[in-house]
């Protein structure tokens, strides 16, 4: 069990017992609040052991449970401020409580609304002080333990020659974060060239990143913004997002748009994790529970349908009837997306090419597919699996992803977030068909990056409804 997985735990069994004796000292008070209780239970002895106040001892503190999760406050163990944590749990103490009012305590109201009052609000107390009061002491003693040096975090500099020499000199004025570096990387480099700085660091090439992390436990990554260009230093996010680590920048370094980031601490040096987006974590939680449960939805609906027309697609042209193509994911991960074949087996074996209107590598029955995105149905099940999103910029081929960066390194700025069965892009500009067309449609997924939110999914995913239902399915993009 590693550190942070040890910690995670401890919030965890210490939220669940804590909730637990808060409802349990809840239904005393409740016992001698309501009249009704008291007219159905000689004791509180015998109201606590009944069968509805032990259903919910027993449902309560699961309800509670996922609230938390949903709160998103077990995302991230580490660099927690304790206002932070204050008002994680303040509001989900105050969701909590609506939630259970609601489905349980609905029948206890009375017309008495001081004695109602009363009863919501010990609810609510309870359930915020007894489950804060842990959360602070073990959130202090972390913090106490980063500031001492005793919890670190190994983490690598990437910059330009003498650059980097000069960035750590920033880096002890960050104890709180607890980087500790224990490396530096020169961008401008592909190989280590044996040499070390004056701070008897060792010096790795950009191309010897990933086994040195993988070797070190690298955790964090640092970067130093290229001293002529930006987009320069969108070149190096892009080799460092397959990493799957924090990277941070200066916020002193970036250039407005990209802002729509996460600051990791407001107190020390002020970094950007560019490695993800500006989302809360609690949203991050609701939109992945959101795609889960509707890709099960959809899949338990289209399961059988979906396993019929691949069927008729293997018996309409010789081929299987689905279709496997590897994409790029997020931090720039590789995986296989799914989709009913639309075209001949084979149609690539030359080289990679795009789709037109009348290309004639698609088969009679996969044009209709197309039309009615029927053919993009079992990407619900990468959806599931982690790989993809509803919502979220379309997943290229590395051929094509290679292509654009060359062109607009900001590009790299996708791999933040999964990519999704559908787009603002998709919905605004539709599907490309050649490199240039894909250019003009990753403003929109920039565009998305910038407003990504709930809200903003929902409005794309009404207007893919509406345009699938219209028959307006375009020809597909690389399948």
């Amino acid at each position: 069990m590693t550190l942070e997985h040890k910690y995670r735990t401890d919030y965890v069994v210490c939220d669940f017992l804590a909730t637990s004796l808060a409802v349990y000292l809840f239904n005393i008070i409740r016992f001698h609040l309501l009249e009704q209780a008291h007219m159905n239970y000689n004791s509180v002895g015998s109201f606590i052991a009944s069968t509805v106040v032990i259903s919910g001892q027993i449902v309560i503190p699961l309800i509670m449970m996922m609230v938390y999760y949903l709160s998103g406050f077990y995302n991230n163990v580490f660099n927690k401020s304790r206002v932070s944590v204050f008002n994680t749990t303040m509001m989900s103490a105050l969701i909590g409580t609506l939630v259970i009012l609601l489905i349980m305590l609905i029948n206890d109201l009375t017309t008495d609304r001081t004695r109602d009052y009363t009863v919501v609000a010990s609810l609510f107390i309870l359930l915020f002080g007894l489950v804060f009061l842990p959360r602070y002491i073990i959130t202090r003693r972390i913090s106490g333990k980063i500031r001492r040096g005793l919890i670190y975090f190994p983490t690598l500099v990437v910059g330009y020659s003498a650059d980097s020499d000069e960035f750590y000199d920033k880096i002890p004025r960050t104890s709180t974060t607890g980087m500790r570096t224990v490396a530096l990387c020169n961008a401008d480099s592909t190989a280590d060239n044996g040499n070390s700085f004056s701070h008897n660091l060792p010096i790795i090439g950009i191309d010897a990143v990933n086994d040195f992390c993988h070797n070190h436990h690298i955790d964090r990554i640092l970067l130093v913004p290229h001293p002529e260009s930006w987009d320069k230093t969108l070149c190096v996010i892009t080799k460092l997002m397959p990493l799957n680590r924090k990277i941070y920048v200066a916020a002193e370094s970036l250039p407005p748009y990209v802002f729509n980031t996460y600051m990791t601490n407001i107190v020390a040096e002020p970094f950007i994790d560019i490695s993800r987006t500006h989302l809360p974590a609690s949203t991050l939680n609701i939109k992945r529970c959101f795609d889960v449960g509707i890709s099960l939805t959809m899949l338990a609906i289209t399961g059988l349908p979906i396993l019929i027309t691949a069927a008729i697609v293997k018996l309409n042209s010789p081929g299987p009837g689905f279709f496997k193509q590897e994409r790029l994911g997020r931090n720039k991960r590789k995986f296989n997306i799914i989709k009913l074949r639309t075209m001949v087996v084979d149609a690539e074996k030359d080289s990679p090419r795009l789709s037109s209107e009348s290309d004639r590598r698609i088969t009679s029955i996969g044009r209709f597919l197309r039309r009615y995105h029927i053919d993009e149905l079992p990407q619900f099940y990468n959806v599931l699996r982690g790989d993809m999103s509803l919502v979220g910029p379309r997943p290229e081929r590395r051929y094509y992803a290679e292509q654009i960066m060359q062109r607009e390194p900001a590009y790299s700025l996708i791999y933040r977030v999964r990519p999704g069965i559908t787009s603002l892009g998709m919905v605004r500009f539709g599907y490309a068909r050649n490199t240039d067309e894909m250019l003009l449609r990753l403003r929109y997924d920039l565009l998305y990056l910038e407003n990504i939110s709930i809200a903003t999914d929902l409005k794309i995913l009404l207007y893919t409804i509406s345009n699938v239902f219209g028959g307006r399915g375009d020809v597909t993009l690389n399948s």
